[in-house]
């Protein structure tokens, strides 16, 4: 772990932000699956689409910018 307590309640922070992230994108991955499922018979709402999309994509920068977070505490 790092030098002090400081540093390793942030490391804590990080990773707990990090795995509230990947499990929101996992989740919005399956409802977007699943709304191309039931829609693949009539049009498909591109706007609710491309709402989920911007999540999904969200919730990784936010994983990516945690990430920057862990190089930071641990130097």
């Amino acid at each position: 772990m790092s030098k002090n307590i400081r540093d390793d309640f942030s490391y804590f922070v990080y990773k707990n932000e990090t795995h509230k992230a990947i499990k929101e994108a996992s989740i919005s991955v399956a409802c977007l699956l699943d709304d191309v499922a039931v829609m693949h018979s009539r049009d498909i709402e591109l706007d609710e689409l491309q709402k989920d999309i911007e999540h999904i994509q969200n919730q990784i920068t936010k994983i990516e910018n945690n990430f920057e977070g862990f190089e930071k505490v641990s130097e």
